[in-house]
């Protein structure tokens, strides 16, 4: 009778835990989650309910609950590389990234040949600014697996950070060779060749990008900023247009388009976008507005005057 029971209670599990997947598959987290707790209910021993619970709840941004479901199941299966690897992003979401770094290793230790482990373990690396270990985390990865763009271009991230362009720009380049479309690959080789100082070569690379996504206004806003270092300020400020009519609230946009105003003269324009950025981000560009050297022409200006008493 006991092991009828038993049965009955296990088929019960099953039953919960299958729903449970579907519901997961089809990003309904919610009611996943109150799957997997009848599971858990018939069948308090169940691993796999514990670790599919946690993955929702990460789905649902509830890290602190995912890191509890992946302790659990670790008590029951510690050799899970997979486990390690879900506690391990959990851990970086709350910006725990020593934590993180941790788990990451767990991971490793128990599958070595992981390529998203070892990738990802480099973008922790990144978060703590460890550029250097995370270019040998992302190597680590691509020789498990040499076509995996996304670890190209985030070690061109890594070297970009160390001021490595060359090298940087080599990686993007076999992101791009591997996802020729790929939107971020196409934006951060832009983003790296103006940081070089090639603004000329930077602005194609914002082209491509923004031939994929017109409306990624970040392409629009670093394109703009490869024009203003090219002395460009009319080409400019129509690439801070399109930025601003995507991104109305980024401060960056306001005082970039109002720097090219002042030195264009127009400054009924230029203390307009700079009231913006102010309004936006008063204690970062107050400050700069009242320091920089760059504004000491603007100071007798009354206009000017009325913006920093404002």
């Amino acid at each position: 009778m006991q092991n009828s029971f038993k049965l009955s209670l296990n088929l019960e599990a099953e039953f919960f835990f299958q729903q449970g997947l579907r519901r997961n598959k089809t990003e309904k987290f919610e009611a996943a989650i109150a799957s997997f707790d009848k599971a858990l209910r018939c069948k308090p021993e169940y691993p796999e309910a514990l670790f599919q619970k946690g993955f929702a709840l990460g789905s649902l941004g509830k890290h602190e609950l995912a890191i509890g479901c992946f302790d659990q199941m670790l008590t029951f299966k510690s050799d899970d590389c997979w486990v390690w690897h879900n506690r391990a992003i959990a851990l970086g979401k709350l910006e725990r990234y020593n934590e993180a770094l941790n788990s990451f290793e767990r991971a490793i230790e128990f599958n070595p040949n992981g390529t998203t482990a070892w990738h990802n373990r480099g973008l922790t690396l990144c978060d703590l600014g460890k550029y250097e270990k995370a270019v040998l985390s992302f190597d680590r990865a691509l020789k498990l697996q040499p076509d995996a763009y996304w670890a190209w271009y985030n070690r061109g991230n890594a070297l970009k950070q160390l001021e490595r362009y060359e090298e940087a720009l080599n990686s993007y380049d076999r992101a791009i060779e591997f996802s020729p479309k790929n939107l971020l690959a196409w934006y951060y080789r832009g983003v790296n060749l103006s940081e070089w100082g090639c603004h000329e070569k930077a602005i194609l690379s914002f082209d491509r990008a923004l031939t994929i996504q017109p409306q990624y206004y970040k392409a629009w806003l670093h394109k703009g900023f490869a024009w203003e270092q090219l002395k460009n300020y009319e080409n400019a400020i129509a690439s801070y247009n399109q930025a601003l009519e995507l991104a109305p609230s980024d401060d960056a946009v306001w005082y970039n388009r109002g720097r090219c105003y002042m030195v264009l003269q127009n400054i009924d324009r230029a203390v307009e976008n700079f009231r913006q950025a102010i309004s936006i981000h008063p204690g970062k560009y107050l400050q700069i507005i009242q320091t920089d050297a760059q504004f000491d022409s603007l100071r007798q200006d009354e206009r000017f005057q009325a913006l920093l008493n404002c």
